[in-house]
């Protein structure tokens, strides 16, 4: 709240600055021009008018300004699949008549004084009473492609205000490890990672994520499927590994699975052998029992 007020205080400090030197640059302009002796006297009466309108417009525009307040949450933070509400007041001791209200988002505007709707993505309602005006949007199923400012806008016959929310997102993960084992490689991804992440491979104590890569694919949403793999032969006879997704932003690991690869008992020809060996003996029992019948 605190914040929300000193950037609102600078705001209105720097508007009446600017009215200053507006004016200030006029009358510079008017001397130099009436010394240089190039004003007649109609002239020097047209332009003194100009400067006077100048003045007053200035005038007009920053005791408008300061006569209205438009107040929001400097910033919302949200997990992946929430929804979000942002609420913009406008308040005015006068009778605004508002012209424009809205709330706008990489310039675009979504939700508009007035233009009550609710779907998928967005609700929009606006509600006022005597002395204030309400816009409120609520962002549904919120995913790291809605995080950004929000920028409330307001044109009314008092005077034009703007003020901003900042959306950000939390970590995400949709879904922890799924892997893939055979006996030459072990696979391991994660999706509906936010933000990008990589991810580090263990075989006991031995950290082995420098003889791995980390491959990762953006969806639709601004999450990220994350995936590795990893060569056995690369490991140690044990063939027990551990992924884990590392989340730089965070500075830990969010999630762990412990992989234990199947030891290859015997080769395909000592199986073969093997069953050969199983269908002798099991034929020389039967003749065996044939003639002892």
């Amino acid at each position: 709240m605190w914040r929300h007020r000193t950037s609102t205080q600078d705001r209105e400090r720097g508007q009446a600055v600017w009215s200053e030197y507006i004016q200030f640059i006029s009358v510079c302009i008017y001397m130099y021009i009436k010394m240089m002796g190039l004003l007649s006297g109609v002239r020097e009466l047209h332009v003194s008018g100009w400067i006077l309108v100048i003045w007053r417009l200035s005038a007009a525009s920053i005791a408008g300004s300061q006569d209205v307040k438009l107040q929001v949450t400097p910033q919302v933070v949200s997990k992946c699949g929430e929804n979000v509400t942002l609420t913009c007041t406008a308040s005015s001791s006068r009778q605004l008549d508002i012209k424009l209200f809205s709330w706008n988002f990489k310039i675009k505007p979504v939700c508009q004084y007035g233009e009550n709707r609710s779907d998928a993505e967005v609700v929009c309602e606006s509600t006022a009473d005597a002395s204030h005006h309400n816009l409120t949007l609520t962002l549904m199923n919120v995913m790291p492609v809605n995080a950004g400012k929000y920028l409330c806008k307001l044109q009314s016959k008092v005077g034009a205000k703007y003020n901003s929310t900042v959306v950000a997102m939390q970590g995400c993960l949709e879904k922890n490890a799924i892997n893939s084992i055979n006996e030459s490689h072990v696979g391991c991804w994660f999706t509906g990672v936010y933000p990008s992440s990589t991810i580090h491979w263990f075989c006991g104590d031995v950290n082995l994520t420098d003889s791995t890569s980390t491959k990762e694919e953006e969806d639709q949403h601004g999450r990220f499927s994350v995936s590795s793999n990893i060569n056995v032969q690369k490991g140690n006879a044990s063939l027990s590994y551990k992924c884990s997704l590392w989340m730089p932003s965070k500075g830990k690991y969010v999630s762990s699975r412990l992989l234990n690869i199947p030891r290859k008992i015997q080769s395909s020809g000592s199986t073969v052998r093997l069953q050969w060996i199983c269908g002798v003996v099991w034929i020389i029992y039967f003749l065996v029992g044939k003639a002892e019948v």
